[in-house]
């Protein structure tokens, strides 16, 4: 793209004859890439130099179970862990999107080995590293953009130090942010590619995005190529009149690069596609899923009256670490961080909105509108709904408000341009344009000064007007009464307190961070500081500003306490060593599953925590668990319920209560009925004259009728994750229901060798006809899809190394440099 044109040359930084000025611009970018990281030191400093973690619960030690769970079956099954049978009764690996193989060679292979370098070995160096990269990648994108040093300084804390992306590791959400952190990268490669439009940035897009779409967070992927999507249909459209001759190499050099890079991440899109197909966020097909339901897709929708959050962070009521009450009163279920950016980026980037607009600027703002419409989800739906319904995926995906993620890298190219601004303003010689200006501004000091004078001399009454209708959120009254009967009106009495005195604390931190900041740029204006001094103090008023809201949202624990929240008790370790010996499943009540505890100990069990769970398992836990019903348990080979009991000494254990009617992995039964519908298997299901063990409930007919047998057999010499063998026994053809999970995705049957057909059972489990006479039986887990996204991606990779390769040779550099070499070989051989 070209330039912008009111942006054609690098504004100087102030103080010009400082030392700073008098560095090179190599070395002014190595030193403010280097403050960052430096900043980060300081603000992680316990994560890095105690070697500490950031959580202990939640999804970290949901991850962790899954490790733990790979790591097992590698060693003991010696294969790679694609099928994981110690969560929802068994489920593919890549289910949750975790992969046993790395193709991510950039990132993971080269990144992340220098990351634990500088970071000093730190175990969480992986969760530290997205933020320099989020920092350092805007900084070059706004250096490109021709910005001084300062104002790309400026531009890369904004998107480094937003507090909404550092309440991302406390969850455990680190894909997300490994994510995030290559978005800019790709904006900034796809930037340059369209302005030099060649081989090798073409190359460079491909690995950005293969690198951002391998790091296994599809809906934050999705933004970012939502993003340069956009970017090429609003290049493609303003380049119509002026430009139209370079549209075709734009197109081009775009499918190519877009193509490559998604074909490296064919190794987890393709198997994820194929089992989107069976789980709750399908989108239609064998399945018969059809994505998420609306309202669950929706449940975390940005209301727009929280847009209040950019300027009074706390004014919904934020929630911190150690916090006991919940503050927050907004309209989505809860929230463990705010979408606050900082006043001085917010500041400016309306200022550039406003004088600062040309063709870049003119995108940056349609953009933000966009996300915004996107992320009030059901609460404003004209964009949201489109998208779910007519943009293929898109139904895949929840949280509305996770977009907002990318509004710090919006505003802080814009607060870029607006603070290039004040400094162009302030150089020249138009007085009558400064003195409207700081008038305006001065104006605005004056409405926050009287309003935060006025809510200082009438707090009591502004509480009183405001408490009748905010500080609670919708069906919270009836929650009280359930929780505290009669005095439930003093609990909303307290608790709106409560969020008034957060909501006010917030007022008088934006009334002094926008004082210091909106006064420092009126001084400026008329001549009482220097550019320089206003340079410096907008950035640490930023630095501050943005600091303050993240220690929040760092909570440091030492790295033990994530085996500790694992310990086994006697409880628990007396299921595990049964488990090694004996095969059966467990039904874990209450939340003790929540964080696959089960797993961490490789014991099979019907519950755990995945958020793509197959839709047919999902089906039976609503229809069926939540009745309790035990026929159901039974048919999942759950031997034992297990629950947690306090001692008398205060400690939690692991009790376990026997099921005394389980049934075994496999069994043979005496009749089938045919279902036509969901809702008949169902009626099925949950009838109380229905017996799993005698009759099995199939969706079509098999080809000879089920007859009850006495004296057929079954037994399993053989199980592990991929393969397991029964051995059978039975004087005539029978039926044989398998309690593993239904999944043609992968799972083959086989009958002394022969392949036989798999008939899905009780709606979510396995059946096959057995004939006469003794054999063999095994079911092996092999998904031809895998294999192939292996090489597909390899392949990929190669094309975009060779696109880069290619590149460099076509660079006039190095064309000269190769040529002066051939050169002087000829000289050498003529003489």
């Amino acid at each position: 793209m070209a330039q912008p044109k009111q942006q054609k040359k690098t504004i100087s930084a102030p103080g010009h004859g400082s030392w700073f000025e008098r560095l090179s611009p190599v070395k002014k970018d190595v030193l403010l890439i280097g403050i960052m990281y430096v900043l980060l030191l300081i603000l992680f400093n316990e994560i890095i130099f105690k070697d500490m973690i950031f959580s202990d619960s939640g999804d970290s030690a949901a991850v962790e179970s899954w490790n733990k769970a790979m790591e097992y079956i590698t060693t003991t099954d010696h294969v790679e862990p694609l099928w994981i049978p110690y969560i929802f009764s068994g489920m593919p690996l890549y289910g949750s999107m975790i992969f046993p193989q790395n193709v991510d060679y950039l990132y993971s292979g080269v990144i992340l080995r220098l990351a634990r370098f500088i970071f000093f070995n730190a175990q969480m160096h992986w969760m530290i590293l997205p933020f320099l990269s989020l920092g350092a990648g805007m900084y070059l994108f706004a250096r490109q953009l021709k910005f001084s040093h300062l104002a790309s300084f400026l531009a890369g804390i904004t998107m480094m130090l937003n507090p909404y992306a550092v309440g991302l590791p406390e969850t455990g959400h680190g894909s997300k942010l490994a994510v995030l952190s290559i978005v800019p990268w790709l904006f900034f490669s796809i930037y340059k590619m369209f302005e030099k439009r060649n081989i090798l940035w073409c190359g460079i897009v491909a690995v950005v995005t293969g690198t951002m779409l391998l790091n296994r967070h599809p809906q934050i992927a999705f933004y970012g190529l939502m993003i340069i999507g956009l970017y090429l249909l609003y290049e493609i459209i303003l380049d119509v009149k002026s430009q139209a001759k370079l549209i075709p190499a734009k197109v081009i050099l775009f499918l190519l690069a877009v193509g490559v890079g998604f074909a490296m991440y064919a190794y987890q899109y393709l198997p994820m596609d194929e089992y989107a197909q069976y789980s709750i966020r399908g989108t239609g097909g064998v399945g018969g899923g059809s994505g998420l339901d609306y309202d669950y897709a929706t449940n975390w929708s940005f209301h727009p009256f929280e847009i209040m959050n950019y300027l009074i962070p706390s004014f919904f009521g934020l929630r911190f670490f150690g916090d006991k009450a919940d503050y927050y009163w907004g309209w989505m279920p809860f929230t463990n961080s705010t979408v606050y950016i900082g006043f001085v980026p917010l500041f400016l980037g309306i200022l550039a909105l406003v004088y600062k607009r040309n063709r870049f600027t003119w995108f940056l703002a349609i953009l933000g509108v966009l996300m915004l419409f996107m992320s009030f989800g059901k609460h404003l739906s004209i964009v949201f709904d489109l998208m779910f319904r007519f943009v293929p995926h898109f139904k895949q995906f929840r949280t509305p408000v996770m977009i907002l993620h990318l509004m710090p890298m919006i505003f802080g190219i814009l607060a870029a341009y607006g603070f290039t601004f004040l400094l162009e303003l302030i150089g020249q010689a138009k007085d009558i344009d400064l003195k409207k200006i700081w008038k305006r501004l001065s104006v605005i000091l004056i409405v926050i000064g009287a309003l935060f004078v006025v809510g200082l001399i009438l707090n009591g009454a502004v509480q009183n007007i405001l408490s009748g209708f905010l500080f609670e959120k919708e069906g919270e009254f009836a929650q009280l009464k359930r929780q505290y009967g009669v005095q439930a009106a003093q609990a909303l009495s307290q608790l709106k307190q409560l969020r008034w005195d957060r909501l006010w604390e917030g007022y008088i931190y934006f009334a002094v961070c926008s004082a210091c900041s909106l006064g420092l740029v009126v001084a400026a204006l008329r001549k009482k500081i220097s550019p320089n001094l206003l340079a410096l103090g907008l950035i640490a008023i930023t630095v501050v500003d943005l600091w303050i809201f993240d220690v929040k949202y760092i909570n440091p624990r030492p790295s033990a306490t994530l085996t500790e929240h694992f310990q086994a008790d006697q409880g628990l370790e007396a299921l595990q060593r049964e488990s090694e010996n004996s095969l059966f499943r467990v039904f874990p009540t209450g939340n003790l599953d929540g964080d696959n505890l089960m797993m961490y100990h490789h014991i099979q069990s019907v519950e755990g925590y995945c958020p793509a769970k197959l839709r047919i398992y999902q089906d039976v836990r609503d229809s069926c668990f939540t009745r309790g019903n035990m026929n159901v348990f039974n048919m999942l080979n759950v031997r034992y319920l297990v629950g947690q009991q306090e001692a008398q000494d205060g400690s939690v254990r692991t009790v376990t209560q026997l099921n005394p009617n389980y049934l075994p992995r496999a069994w043979f039964v005496d009749s089938a009925v045919v279902s036509r519908s969901k809702e008949e298997t169902f009626s099925i299901l949950n009838s109380p004259a229905w017996n799993p063990r005698t009759t099995a409930i199939l969706e079509k007919e098999p080809p000879v009728k089920v007859r009850r047998v006495d004296s057929a057999t079954v037994s399993v010499p053989k199980y592990s994750s991929r393969e397991i063998t029964f051995t059978a026994s039975t004087p005539q053809d029978a039926f044989l229901v398998v309690s593993e999970i239904y999944y043609p995705a992968g799972w083959t049957a086989t009958i002394d060798g022969k392949e036989t057909e798999i008939f899905k059972t009780n709606h979510i489990l396995r059946g096959i006809l057995v004939p006469a006479g003794q054999h063999t039986i095994a079911f092996t887990f092999d998904p031809r899809t895998y294999s192939m996204s292996y090489r597909i991606s390899n392949i990929a990779w190669g094309v975009a190394v060779l696109l880069v390769l290619i590149g460099i040779l076509q660079h006039p550099g190095v064309r000269g440099r190769i040529g002066k070499k051939r050169e002087g070989e000829g000289k050498v051989a003529a003489a």
